[in-house]
């Protein structure tokens, strides 16, 4: 396990995003499963050695205010290489606002691969996931495990976080244990401590 680079964190995120998150966690906490925005050394951890090349996509679930994204875009040979899809209307709209050159799509990642062809997009080469699968209900986990199934081919990954203290709740242990079933075992690509909470950055390659 490799921790994250020690140093700063970068810019700071707007106060808004924080404002955003609280509200959306309190009209839907199940959906958010946070109350503020990852890090930027969990956003650089994501994306860390992740390659792009012009026929390539990256999807991201979940991308809420963000701090993923923005690491995302950095190593994008172009914007039509990335795709967002992004549940909360409030959440997206900020999205389409602050990169006004990336493609978010207002939905459900269980409904990625739809996204992605309606988008004309080629080979996906990761699925960058900021959703909590700890507190998902088992139905949507499957659902999303199936998007994952369905636009991950040979060589492309899997790639989402999961907070420390989360390890051993019920519903987490289920998650891997469905994901093991389809892509074997995961890596641990990167232990963050610099967030609040910190978490395991995971990884799988089909």
């Amino acid at each position: 396990m490799s921790r994250a680079a020690a140093g700063g964190d970068g810019p700071r995120r707007p106060p808004g995003d924080r404002v955003a998150i609280l509200t959306t966690f309190l009209r839907h906490p199940a959906r958010t499963g946070t109350i503020t925005p990852s890090s930027p050394a969990l956003a650089r951890a994501m994306v860390r050695g992740l390659t792009v090349e012009p026929d390539e996509t990256i999807v991201e679930f979940g991308p809420g205010t963000g701090p993923f994204t923005a690491e995302i875009q950095r190593i994008l040979p172009d914007p039509s290489c990335y795709l967002g899809v992004e549940i909360e209307p409030r959440l997206a709209r900020r999205l389409r606002e602050r990169y006004p050159a990336l493609r978010v799509v207002e939905g459900s990642a269980e409904r990625a691969p739809q996204y992605v062809a309606e988008a004309g997009r080629g080979r996906v080469k990761a699925v960058i996931s900021g959703l909590p699968f700890a507190s998902l209900p088992p139905a949507v986990q499957d659902g999303i495990i199936r998007s994952f199934d369905a636009l991950i081919g040979p060589g492309a990954e899997v790639r989402t976080f999961q907070y420390v203290h989360s390890f051993a709740l019920p519903t987490t242990m289920r998650f891997l244990r469905r994901m093991r079933a389809i892509f074997g075992p995961h890596t641990r690509h990167a232990v963050v401590w610099r967030n609040i909470p910190p978490a395991v950055v995971l990884r799988w390659i089909r």
